[in-house]
Formats: C-alpha cells, structure tokens, sequence
C-alpha cells in the first residue's frame, strides 16, 4: 500500500480485504493445531495446543516456539 499527497492532503488508503485475510488465517491455525510437530513442542513447553498458541507459532513467537527452536525467553 502507498500513500499520495496531493494538493496538500493525504488521500485515503484502503486496507486489505480483511474478511478473506481472517478466513485464511483461522484456516491456517487450524491446520497448525492439529500439526504434530506444533503439539510436540507444546507438550515440551507446558502448554495447551490452543488456536492462540498457534498463531503464535506461526508468527514466530510465543512459548512453544521459543522452547522448541532453543529461543532464551
């Protein structure tokens, strides 16, 4: 996305469609919880395989994912 300055106002940006963007994020959460490398790491870590923990997981951060890739927290 870009944003032009024009005459001296900012003309307005539209965002993502976020309604296909959550779609595809809960569907790929859902994938992840029932990855057995995901619920592996979580065991490893104390904590329940949750959607939660797998969003985490698949941004990179959160306590599953710091155990499992030896992260210090």
């Amino acid at each position: 996305m870009e944003s032009k300055f024009k005459n001296g106002l900012w003309d307005r940006v539209t965002g993502p469609n976020t309604d296909v963007t959550n779609k595809d994020r809960a569907e790929t959460n859902k994938k992840t919880k029932e990855n057995k490398h995901f619920i592996d790491a979580c065991s490893e870590a104390g904590v329940d395989p949750t959607t939660r923990q797998a969003s985490k997981w698949n941004h990179k951060k959160g306590k599953a994912y710091k155990t499992k890739n030896n992260i210090r927290m």
